[in-house]
C-alpha cells in the first residue's frame, strides 16, 4: 500500500511538473514570435531607410555624373520649321504648285574644350518634309548627308578637332581636321540671325566635307586683325571598291579605273580697315578627278571627267556707318579642264564635264545682298538678296539647306525678307523668292547648259525645263 501512495504521487508530480514546463515553453514561444516580428518590422524599416539611402546616393550621383559630363561637353540645339509654297513653271507653258511643304530640320550641337589646345565640335542633325519618310535620292551623298529633306535619320553633319599650337609665338598655327564647318557659311548668317557659323563663301561652298585645314594667324607678324591665311584638302567623292572590303562585302559593280576626287584650297582672309566686324575672303580651289555621278552605285559606266578651277571673291560688313545695315559682295568663277571622257546619264545620253568633255568652259556668279535693322532695339529686320549665274556657272552648293539650290541658278535669283526677332532665341521670317532660269542644269557638271526657250506645250514636263520658280514661305528658327 505505501508502496502504491509513493508512486501515486511521484506520477503526480511528474504530471504537474510536465504541465508547468508546457507552459513555459509556450510562453517562450510566444516571446520568441514577438521577437521575430519585431526583428521583421525593424528589417523593414531598415530596408525602407536603406532604399531611400542608396536612391538619394543615386540620384546624387546621376547628378554628379551629369554636371562631370557637362563640364566635359556642352550642348546646343536648334530647330527650323518652315512652310514653302511653291510654283515651277516650265518652258513648255505648264505650271506645278507644291503647297504647304513643311519641313523640320533639327540640329544638335556639341562641342569640348579638352585643353587649351584641343577643342572639339561636332554637330548631328536630322531634316525631313512632314508627315513623309521617304529618302531622297540625294541624302547618301557625302555631300548632302543631313542637308536636304529626306527621313527621320539622324547624320553627323560635323565632328572636328582644332588643334592649336605656337599660341605664344608670332606666328600661331591650327590645324582642323574630320567633318569640316563648311556648310551654312557667309553670308547665311544675316538671313538665319545668327553669327557666322562656317569658313567659306556660300557661294562656293555649302555643304559636308571630310578634310584637314591648316591655318596660319599672321595677325602678330602683321600688325593687322583677324588675318588668316589657309591651306585645306578635302576628299570630295572616295572610291571604294570590293577589294577594299573583306570578304568582297561591297555590293555594287568594281570600276578599278575610278579615282578619288580630292580637292585642294587656298584661301585669304582679313578685315576692311577700321571696321573690325567685316570680313574679306580671297580663295583658289582645284577640284582634282570629277567624277561624273556620284550617286552611281554602277561604277562600270562612272567615270571621271576632268578638273576644275573655282576663284572666289568676297567681302561683308555688319552695322555699316553705325546704320544698322549689313551688306555683302560674294563673286565666283569657274574654269572647267575635261578630260575627253563622257558618261551616259539615265535619258541614254553622252555627257562631259560642262559639255561633251572636248572644250574648256568658264562660268561666273555674283551674290549682293543687305540686311537693315529697325533700330538697335528692334525686333523687325528686312534683308534683300539678288545673285546672277552664267551659262556655264557652278560650285559646291549641292548641300546647301534651301530647297532650290538658288547660289546655283544660271539665271537671275531674287529674294526679300521680313525678319521678327522674338529674343535671343526665337525668330520667325516670311519671305519671297524668284528665281529666272536663263539656262538649264543650273548645279550640274556635266552636260551642256541649253538656253531656256518656250516650247510646245506637247512636251511633258518631263522632257521640258524649268523656265521659272516662285516661292513664298514661313520659317521658324529656334537656337539654344
Amino acid at each position: 500500500m505505501l508502496k502504491r501512495t509513493i508512486l501515486f504521487l511521484g506520477l503526480t508530480s511528474f504530471v504537474f511538473a510536465q504541465e508547468d514546463d508546457v507552459a513555459l515553453l509556450k510562453q517562450q514561444l510566444k516571446d520568441l514570435q514577438k521577437e521575430v516580428q519585431e526583428l521583421k518590422r525593424n528589417q523593414k524599416k531598415h530596408e525602407r531607410k536603406t532604399d531611400y539611402e542608396f536612391n538619394e546616393l543615386y540620384d546624387f550621383s546621376e547628378s554628379v555624373e551629369t554636371r562631370v559630363l557637362e563640364d566635359k561637353l556642352k550642348f546646343s540645339l536648334a530647330l527650323r520649321f518652315g512652310d514653302d509654297f511653291i510654283e515651277k513653271k516650265y518652258a513648255n507653258g505648264n505650271s506645278v504648285k507644291n503647297n504647304n511643304m513643311l519641313t523640320t530640320k533639327f540640329m544638335l550641337g556639341i562641342r569640348a574644350h579638352i585643353t587649351d589646345e584641343l577643342r572639339f565640335y561636332g554637330r548631328l542633325s536630322m531634316y525631313k518634309y512632314w508627315g513623309s519618310s521617304a529618302v531622297h535620292p540625294y541624302s547618301y551623298y557625302d555631300n548632302m548627308q543631313g542637308r536636304v529633306p529626306s527621313d527621320s535619320a539622324l547624320y553627323v553633319e560635323r565632328a572636328y578637332l582644332d588643334w592649336f599650337f605656337f599660341n605664344d609665338s608670332s606666328l600661331p598655327m591650327a590645324l582642323t581636321i574630320g567633318r569640316q564647318p563648311s556648310a551654312d557659311g557667309p553670308s547665311h548668317q544675316y538671313k538665319d540671325n545668327l553669327k557666322r557659323k562656317a569658313t567659306y563663301s556660300a557661294l562656293l561652298y555649302d555643304g559636308v566635307a571630310d578634310g584637314a585645314v591648316w591655318t596660319l594667324n599672321f595677325s602678330k607678324i602683321l600688325q593687322y586683325p583677324k588675318t588668316y591665311l589657309r591651306f585645306g584638302y578635302s576628299k570630295g567623292f572616295g572610291y571604294v571598291s570590293s577589294d577594299k572590303y573583306i570578304g568582297n562585302a561591297f555590293i555594287g559593280a568594281s570600276n578599278d579605273d575610278i579615282k578619288d576626287t580630292n580637292v585642294y584650297g587656298i584661301f585669304f582672309d582679313t578685315t576692311l580697315p577700321e571696321m573690325p566686324n567685316s570680313l574679306v575672303q580671297i580663295s583658289y580651289s582645284l577640284l582634282d578627278d570629277i567624277i561624273a555621278n556620284p550617286l552611281d552605285v554602277d561604277y562600270s559606266n562612272n567615270k571621271n571627267i576632268g578638273d576644275m578651277t573655282l576663284f572666289g571673291l568676297m567681302v561683308e560688313a555688319d552695322d555699316v556707318a553705325d546704320l544698322h545695315l549689313d551688306l555683302f559682295a560674294h563673286y565666283g568663277y569657274n574654269k572647267s579642264n575635261p578630260n575627253g571622257k563622257t558618261y551616259i546619264d539615265p535619258n541614254g545620253n553622252a555627257v562631259g564635264l560642262l559639255g561633251d568633255g572636248q572644250e574648256e568652259k568658264s562660268g561666273y556668279a555674283y551674290w549682293l545682298g543687305g540686311r537693315y535693322s529697325f533700330g538697335e532695339d528692334s525686333h523687325y529686320k528686312i534683308g534683300f538678296e539678288y545673285n546672277h549665274g552664267s551659262k556655264d556657272w557652278v560650285s559646291l552648293t549641292q548641300g546647301g539647306y534651301d530647297l532650290y539650290n538658288k547660289l546655283a541658278t544660271r539665271g537671275d535669283a531674287y529674294e526679300t525678307y521680313l525678319m521678327y526677332i522674338v529674343n535671343r532665341y526665337l525668330n520667325f521670317r516670311i519671305g519671297y523668292i524668284a528665281i529666272d532660269y536663263a539656262y538649264s542644269r543650273s548645279g550640274w557638271f556635266v552636260g551642256e547648259g541649253e538656253k531656256i526657250v518656250s516650247q510646245s506645250g506637247d512636251i511633258p514636263n518631263e522632257e521640258s525645263y524649268v523656265d521659272s520658280l516662285h516661292s513664298i514661305y514661313l520659317k521658324m528658327n529656334l537656337v539654344y
